[in-house]
C-alpha cells in the first residue's frame, strides 16, 4: 500500500467509498421514498380535506353574511305588514344576491304566527312542508342573534333535496322575534368541491354529510356500508386513523366544519395509496448499480484531473484581487466545479453591476435634489410676490384688495403645501373663510357668509379640502343664480359620538327630482353622475371613518340648500392613529 501512487490510493479509497455509499443510499432511498410518498398521500388527503373545508366555510360564511345583511338591509316593518314597494326592493335584492350566490336555490320569509310574507320563487298557491317549516322556527328560536344549519330534506316547496338555513328576524325594539328567513341551498354545489379536488386513486371516497349523519354529498363510487363504521370512530376523537373492512385495509381522513356542523371524508385504501411499490423496488435497484459502474469511472477520472479545475479557479481569484472585474471562466462542466466557476462568473457580475448602480444612484440622488431645490422656488417666488403686491396695495390704501390677496395667498399655501391628507378642522375653517372672502369681494353685497365654529370642534381632524366642493357648490349654484343674492352659513358642532359640519345657503335651492338625482350619483347608483367632487366627498367619508360616517343633503325650490357632514368620532381617532386616510 505505501509502494502506490497518490492517484492509485485516491480511486481505491473513493471507489469503495462509493460502492459503500451507492447500495446504503439505494436502501435508504427506498425506505425513504416508501415512507414519504406514503405520508405525502395522506397529507395531501388531510390538505384536500382542508380546503374542501375552507370552502365550504366560505359558502357558508357568504350565505351568513347575505342572511345578516337582509335581515338588517331588507326585512323591515313594511314586510310584514304588506307593503308592496318593500317587497318589490326586497325582491330585487334576493334577485341579486340569489345571482352572485350560486347554491342559493330559494328563499322565503315567514312572520311569527308560520304565515310566508315572501317567497323568492313566488309560489304562493303551494303549502310548505309542516314539520319542515316547525323544525326551522325552532332553530331559530334557539339562537335568535344567529344563524342555524338544518340537516339534509327536502324543501318547503318542492322535493327536490337541500340544505336549509335560517336565521330570526327580530322586532324593531330586538325585544321579541318578529320572523324568520330561510335559505335553502342546493347540495350539488358542495358536490363540486369534491369533484374539484378528488385524487386519482382507484379506490378513493369523497363525502360530506351531516351533522345526523346524513350525505350531503359524495363521489358517485360512495359505499354506504361504510358510513356508520367511519361515524363511529370519528366521534371517538380520531380525525386521522387506519381500520379494516372486508379484510382491506384503509386510511380515513376527517375534519370538522365549526360553522354548518358538517363533516367532510376522504377514504382510500392502503394499497392504493402506492400501487407502484415494486416497481420502486426494481428501478432504484436498476439505477443504483448503474450509477456505481459510472461513479467509478469518473473516480478514476477524477483522480487525475483534480487539480486542472482548482487552478483555474485561483487563477479567475487572482485577477479580480487585481481589480480586474472582466474575467470570465470559460468552461462546459456540469460537475460540482461547473457550479463553482458559474457561481464565480456570477459573482463578478453582480459585482460590476452592483459598482454601476451605486455610481448612478449617485448621480440620481444629486439630480433629485437639484429637482426638489428648483420645485421650491416657483412657490416661494409666488409668494414673495403676493406678498410684495399686498404691501403696495396696503401703502395705497386698497384694503378691500389687499384682504383679497391675503386670501388668495393662503389658498395657495393650503391647496399645494407638504401637509398630509388629514388636517385639522381650524385649517379647513380657515381655508374656507379665505375661499369666502374672495367670492365676497367677487360679488360684493350680494354675498354674506357666517363661520359658526364651535371651540371644542377645532382640533378634530377631517380630510383636507373636504369642505371646498360644498361652499364652493353653495356659492355658485344657490347664491349666484339669485337676483338679491344671500348667506352661506358653516357650522361645526359635536353631537352624540359625531363631529357634525353644516353647510347651509338661502339661495335658489332645488327640485326635489333633481335632489334624488344627486343624491343617487352621490352613493354611487347613478353611473352618468359627473359630480366627481361631491361623490369624493362620500367616498373619501367612508374609506377614512367607516360607513357609519356619512353625508346628508336637504333642499327645496327657493328655500336654500344644506350639506351635513356627520363624522364618527370613534372612526376618526382610528383613522388617524392607524394612517388609513394619509392620502
Amino acid at each position: 500500500m505505501n509502494q502506490m501512487s497518490v492517484r492509485k490510493k485516491l480511486a481505491i479509497m473513493f471507489a469503495a467509498t462509493v460502492i459503500i455509499l451507492g447500495f446504503s443510499i439505494g436502501f435508504q432511498s427506498y425506505e425513504s421514498s416508501r415512507t414519504m410518498v406514503i405520508e405525502n398521500k395522506k397529507n395531501e388527503m388531510s390538505d384536500t380535506i382542508n380546503r374542501i373545508d375552507i370552502n365550504i366555510n366560505f359558502w357558508a360564511l357568504n350565505v351568513g353574511k347575505f342572511a345578516e345583511r337582509t335581515v338588517e338591509r331588507q326585512l323591515s316593518e313594511d314586510v310584514f305588514t304588506g307593503d308592496s314597494q318593500s317587497r318589490e326592493t326586497m325582491q330585487e335584492w334576493f334577485v341579486d344576491y340569489a345571482q352572485i350566490i350560486e347554491a342559493v336555490s330559494d328563499v322565503a320569509v315567514f312572520d311569527d304566527q308560520g304565515k310566508m310574507v315572501y317567497h323568492y320563487l313566488e309560489t304562493e298557491d303551494k303549502t310548505p312542508d309542516c314539520k319542515r317549516l316547525e323544525l326551522c322556527y325552532q332553530k331559530a328560536l334557539a339562537d335568535p342573534e344567529g344563524e342555524s344549519w338544518l340537516d339534509m330534506g327536502c324543501a318547503l316547496y318542492s322535493e327536490q333535496e337541500v340544505v336549509t338555513m335560517v336565521k330570526a328576524v327580530p322586532s324593531e325594539t330586538k325585544d321579541k322575534v318578529r320572523g324568520i328567513l330561510v335559505i335553502e341551498l342546493n347540495p350539488d354545489v358542495f358536490k363540486s368541491l369534491l369533484l374539484n379536488n378528488q385524487s386519482v386513486a382507484s379506490n378513493q371516497y369523497m363525502l360530506i354529510v351531516d351533522k345526523a349523519g346524513q350525505i350531503v354529498c359524495g363521489s358517485d363510487k360512495i359505499q354506504l356500508d361504510w358510513l356508520d363504521e367511519v361515524e363511529k370512530i370519528f366521534k371517538e376523537g380520531s380525525q386521522n386513523f387506519e381500520f379494516n373492512l372486508d379484510r382491506e385495509s384503509y386510511y380515513i381522513c376527517g375534519q370538522y366544519n365549526g360553522v354548518t356542523g358538517w363533516k367532510t371524508y376522504s377514504i382510500v385504501s392502503i394499497d392504493d395509496i402506492f400501487p407502484q411499490l415494486s416497481e420502486l423496488k426494481k428501478s432504484i435497484s436498476f439505477l443504483v448499480a448503474i450509477t456505481v459502474l459510472i461513479a467509478l469511472y469518473f473516480v478514476l477520472l477524477f483522480s487525475y484531473t483534480f487539480t486542472k479545475p482548482i487552478t483555474k479557479l485561483l487563477d479567475g481569484m487572482h485577477e479580480v484581487q487585481q481589480e480586474n472585474f472582466d474575467v470570465e471562466i470559460l468552461d462546459s462542466r456540469r460537475d460540482e466545479f461547473g457550479l463553482l466557476f458559474s457561481t464565480f462568473n456570477f459573482m463578478v457580475r453582480k459585482i460590476k453591476q452592483l459598482i454601476c448602480e451605486v455610481y448612478q444612484e449617485k448621480i440620481s440622488q444629486k439630480n433629485a435634489e437639484i429637482k426638489a431645490l428648483q420645485a421650491q422656488i416657483n412657490p416661494h417666488f409666488l409668494y414673495n410676490t403676493l406678498d410684495s403686491i399686498n404691501w403696495m396695495l396696503i401703502e395705497r390704501g386698497e384694503m378691500d384688495i389687499s384682504d383679497v390677496v391675503i386670501s388668495l395667498g393662503s389658498i395657495l399655501r393650503y391647496s399645494i403645501s407638504g401637509k398630509e391628507g388629514m388636517v385639522p378642522l381650524q385649517d379647513e375653517m380657515q381655508y374656507t373663510d379665505s375661499y369666502l372672502c374672495i367670492q365676497k369681494n367677487r360679488m360684493e353685497e350680494r354675498l354674506n357668509y357666517q363661520l359658526d365654529v364651535a371651540e371644542d370642534t377645532l382640533h378634530y381632524i377631517v380630510p383636507k379640502l373636504i369642505l371646498q366642493p360644498i361652499v364652493e357648490n353653495a356659492v355658485l349654484h344657490g347664491i349666484e343664480p339669485k337676483l338679491e343674492g344671500g348667506t352661506v352659513r358653516v357650522q361645526s358642532f359635536l353631537k352624540e359620538n359625531f363631529l357634525v359640519i353644516s353647510v347651509k345657503d338661502d339661495g335658489v335651492g332645488m327640485p326635489e327630482e333633481k335632489l334624488e338625482k344627486l343624491k343617487a350619483g352621490i352613493s354611487g347608483d347613478d353611473e352618468q353622475y359627473d359630480r366627481i367632487g361631491m361623490k369624493n366627498i362620500q367616498r373619501r367619508l367612508e374609506l377614512c371613518f367607516g360607513a357609519e360616517s356619512h353625508m346628508e343633503i336637504e333642499s327645496s325650490m327657493e328655500n336654500g340648500t344644506e350639506v351635513i357632514l356627520w363624522i364618527a368620532q370613534t372612526k376618526m381617532r382610528e383613522g388617524v392613529e392607524n394612517g388609513s386616510c394619509d392620502y
